[in-house]
This record gives structure tokens, C-alpha cells and sequence, in this order.
């Protein structure tokens, strides 16, 4: 049983592994051959580049930017801008490291100040305190993600942009653990910068991400190459998406990704939401009564996407997933899940982390039953 389905969803439907399978034994790198099959993988990439943009609301798909991954793409946003020493970044207290690192690189290397939003399970981002920073006319940027990975707790992410427009502050919006599960729009989000995560909610392959840019946004490059176009040139074109796509194409993880978008498209984000939730409610509800369990988290699930972190008294998150997984063969997640900064906020740091079962559209009620029985067992087995 597979429970970690915020690391990456599992299994991926099976047009996906149909569509990368095909890709992959048939269609070249695009822009880089003379032939009707470079001219074909090439039609094949702007085609996934616009239907994926439709997908999130961009109207001009020269925006998007496929990336290696969304830490790519985050580190692209974040550490592609230009700043000086004194301007301000605000972030949640629940950033992954992909959002917090290269914020915290700007702090050292750059002087830029950081600052985090007091958190409260039933407040995640403090809108009030975000105000009250944005009228000292100093903040820079906000980014932040929509959706936890440790707690599932959902942030009041249009609301930020609002005030974020208000303000004239450029947003970045970590959509890693909410496209696929919640809609995402960057017109009505009013994001500046969006970033996503493939093989996460959009049940693409890995290695494949993606970024947004405003227009009228300029980013220095992070890395620097072929890209197909301007070959005869000595500097980069400067021009959007290619000064940032470069090196071969992974057109495998595009198409994948293209195939999971239209799969989500089709199975409907309600339908997928509806059945993740229910199951997070059942899998709550069964685990709440054991001694000694420690929920993390906003106690109204509907704030919640299919996330659950936890402890047990005396337990060792590690040894927990441990023995689930020899025991039983369950997959979960035990630690900090790359996310430090989220644990010093809910307060598992100093200390192990949590155990996080996270849940996705293949998963059953069969087996929410099955591994709430197991955890049940926990407290007679002292060892653990």
C-alpha cells in the first residue's frame, strides 16, 4: 500500500506511461534535426507548452518554461531577479526547502531579509501581519506555497495575491503540492511567478517541472547553453522560453506531463479532490482515538488537502514507517520531508519530524481500513 503520494503520485495512469513509452522510442529532441521527425517532436512540444498553459490560465504559453523540476524552477525565480541589500522577502512558516534555501542564499549572499509569517493551524499565513509588512513599502516579493507538504494545510493564497497587487509586490506561488488537487489559476491567483511539480498532482513523470513568468518580468539565467535557436550567436537570446530551456529537451517528461494534465482534465479536480478527501477524513477519524497520537495541522479538513502528519508518544516517527513497511508493506514518509522550516513551525523540531501519510486517487477505502487497523496496534508494541 502507498501512502506517499506527496513525494510523488503512484501509480500514474496509464496513458502516461503509454504516452512516455511512445515518445520515447519515437520522436527525436525537438528543433535539433533537419527531418520531418525533428519537426514533429518539435509541433509535439509547443502543443504540450499550450495545452499545460491553458491548464493554469496563461494566456501567452511563451511564458511557461519547462524545467527540470519545480525546485528548479523555483530557484530560476527566486535567484534569477535582481536585488539589493535591504529589500524584503516574505514567506509562510510552511516552505519546502525549494523555497526557503535559495531565499535564504539572497539573505546571505545578497543582505536580503527574510521574513516569516506567524502561523496557527486554523491561520496559516497571517493576512493582517502581511499588511501591515507591505505598507512599510519595503518587501520585495512574497512566495509561498498554496498547499503544505508536512501539514496539508491549505494557505489563503488568492488573498495574499490580492494584497500582493495592492501593493505592487511581486508573488510567487509554489504550486508543487496543489496543481492537480486544487485549481490553479495565476490570473486569479494574481501570481507574478507559478511554479509545478509534474509527477505530484499532475501524475506526470519525474524530471519535469515548470515555471511561469509574468509578462514584462526580466530574470537572469541560471544556466546558460543550446537551446535550438540563435545557435550563431555567442550570448543567449534573451527571448522567453528558449533563454531558459536549455540543453536537450526532455520531451519524454513533456509529453508524460501532457498526458497526466489531460488525464486530471478529464477525470475532473473535483472528482480527484472529493475521493482524496474522503479518504483523509476516514483515515483521521479512525487514528484520532489512539493514545498518544499528536495530530498536525488544521483540525477543519476542508483547509486540508489529502495530507496527514502526526506522532505518537514515545514513538519514533522513522521506527513507525519502519515497521509499517516490514511489517506490512506500506509506504509512507518519516522525517522532515525536505521541509525544516514547517517543523520548526508546528514545533516537531527539535525532535524527529513526523510519520505523513498522504493519499491519492488510487487509493481505496479497503486500504484506509487496513492501515488504520495496523496503526491501532501500535501502542501494544513497545519496541517500535
Amino acid at each position: 500500500m502507498y501512502f506517499n503520494n506527496a513525494a510523488t503520485t503512484w501509480p500514474k495512469p496509464e496513458i502516461v506511461y503509454e504516452t512516455v513509452d511512445e515518445c520515447f522510442r519515437n520522436l527525436n529532441s525537438p528543433d535539433r534535426t533537419h527531418s520531418a521527425e525533428g519537426a514533429q517532436s518539435s509541433s509535439t512540444m509547443q502543443t504540450c507548452r499550450k495545452e499545460v498553459a491553458e491548464f493554469f490560465g496563461i494566456d501567452d504559453e511563451t511564458r511557461l518554461v519547462f524545467l527540470p523540476s519545480c525546485t528548479y524552477a523555483l530557484n530560476l525565480a527566486i535567484l534569477g531577479q535582481a536585488w539589493t541589500k535591504d529589500d524584503v522577502v516574505i514567506m509562510s512558516g510552511l516552505e519546502h526547502h525549494a523555497v526557503s534555501r535559495p531565499i535564504r542564499k539572497l539573505s546571505r549572499e545578497r543582505g536580503v531579509e527574510f521574513k516569516i509569517s506567524p502561523y496557527t493551524p486554523e491561520k496559516p499565513f497571517d493576512l493582517d501581519w502581511l499588511e501591515e509588512e507591505l505598507k512599510t513599502g519595503k518587501v520585495k516579493m512574497v512566495a509561498c506555497t498554496m498547499a503544505a507538504n508536512v501539514t496539508g494545510d491549505i494557505l489563503p493564497s488568492i488573498e495574499i495575491g490580492q494584497l500582493c497587487k495592492k501593493y505592487g509586490v511581486r508573488y510567487l506561488v509554489d504550486a508543487a503540492q496543489s496543481a492537480g488537487v486544487l485549481p490553479v489559476d495565476v490570473k486569479e491567483l494574481n501570481a507574478d511567478f507559478m511554479t509545478f511539480a509534474g509527477h505530484k498532482g499532475l501524475f506526470g513523470p519525474p524530471g519535469i517541472g515548470g515555471l511561469f513568468v509574468r509578462d514584462g518580468i526580466v530574470l537572469d539565467t541560471l544556466a546558460e547553453g543550446g537551446t535550438g535557436k540563435d545557435s550563431g550567436k555567442h550570448d543567449m537570446s534573451g527571448s522567453f522560453p528558449s533563454n531558459f530551456e536549455v540543453g536537450t529537451h526532455n520531451l519524454i517528461g513533456i509529453t508524460g506531463l501532457c498526458a497526466g494534465v489531460r488525464w486530471v482534465k478529464q477525470a475532473g479536480l473535483d472528482a480527484i479532490r472529493d475521493h482524496e478527501h474522503s479518504l483523509l477524513i476516514r483515515f483521521i477519524e479512525a487514528i484520532s482515538s489512539i493514545p498518544g497520537i499528536k495530530l498536525y495541522g488544521s483540525e477543519n479538513l476542508e483547509r486540508r488537502t489529502s495530507v496527514c502528519s502526526f506522532t505518537l508518544q514515545d514513538m519514533s516517527p522513522q521506527k513507525i514507517a519502519t515497521w509499517l513497511s516490514e511489517t506490512y508493506g506500506v509506504s509512507t514518509r518519516a522525517g522532515y520531508h525536505c521541509a525544516p522550516q514547517s517543523h520548526e513551525t508546528i514545533g516537531t523540531i527539535p525532535g524527529e519530524g513526523t510519520i505523513r501519510f498522504s493519499f491519492g486517487f488510487s487509493n481505496t477505502v479497503e486500504e484506509i481500513d487496513a492501515v488504520t487497523g495496523m496503526l491501532a496496534e501500535l501502542p501494544r508494541h513497545a519496541t517500535v
